[in-house]
């Protein structure tokens, strides 16, 4: 489980009171069931030290690799995403998306940041973390995540041609989840040498190595893209 810290009192207050206490609801039924059934064979696994060969996992039934070491998976519930989505456009009566000053102006996308903004939603996504993004990971790499950063992007392009190649540096692993698929014209993700997803559905999760897939976002041509985005670490807890 992560650890807490401790919530300032100036933080944005939920408004959807249910988003800071996070349950089975939040997930995709599919995904979440298999997860459940996959974390027995994940334990097995890491109890035998790695003598022992790791099973086929049902998580691996819902997870797809539409591009090279690229996933998708459906993760969160339509339900958790409308209520999110209200949730956004009560945070924009109190503060607006702001684009992160320390990238350059060609990679620039306004953006919340959680931990900054709202923690107690943060804290809450951490734990969806924990207990089904990381058995997906380990299915896919066998490796898990300790920790990282969450924010809300609101992906339009309007003003430029083109998304900036890139690589998200501060991360391990990037997490990508559309929030209104339907509600806008263009987008999807582009790979260096790899290909291009399209945009997924609403939901659905673009997984992918931080470091080694430099990628870019393609233009909204019209609307606004609002994307769930996980910035995720894989640090060494032993040291």
């Amino acid at each position: 489980m992560f650890a807490k810290q401790k919530i300032q009192e100036e933080s944005y207050k939920l408004k959807n009171l249910l988003l800071g206490f996070p349950s089975d609801w939040f997930v995709n039924k599919d995904t979440l069931k298999k997860a459940k059934a996959s974390i027995p064979n994940i334990v097995d696994f890491y109890k035998s030290e790695g003598t022992n060969n790791p099973e086929k996992l049902p998580l691996e039934s819902v997870i797809q690799e539409p591009l090279k070491d690229v996933y998708t998976v459906p993760l969160f519930s339509d339900k958790f995403c409308k209520i999110l989505l209200d949730e956004i456009d009560n945070m924009q009566k109190e503060f607006a998306f702001v684009p992160n000053p320390d990238e350059d102006k060609l990679r620039q996308i306004p953006e919340i940041v959680l931990y900054d903004k709202c923690p107690q939603l943060y804290h809450s996504l951490m734990q969806v973390v924990d207990s089904v993004i990381n058995p997906i990971l380990l299915s896919i790499w066998n490796r898990h995540v300790t920790g990282g950063n969450i924010q809300i992007a609101n992906y339009n392009l309007r003003d430029k041609k083109q998304g900036a190649w890139h690589h998200d540096a501060s991360s391990d692993i990037s997490i990508v989840v559309p929030l209104n698929t339907g509600d806008y014209e263009g987008g999807g993700t582009e790979f260096m040498r790899k290909g291009t997803v399209e945009p997924l559905p609403t939901g659905n999760a673009l997984i992918f190595p931080s470091l080694t897939h430099m990628h870019r976002g393609l233009p909204v041509v019209s609307g606004d893209r609002y994307l769930l985005v996980f910035w995720l670490v894989c640090k060494d807890e032993s040291k």
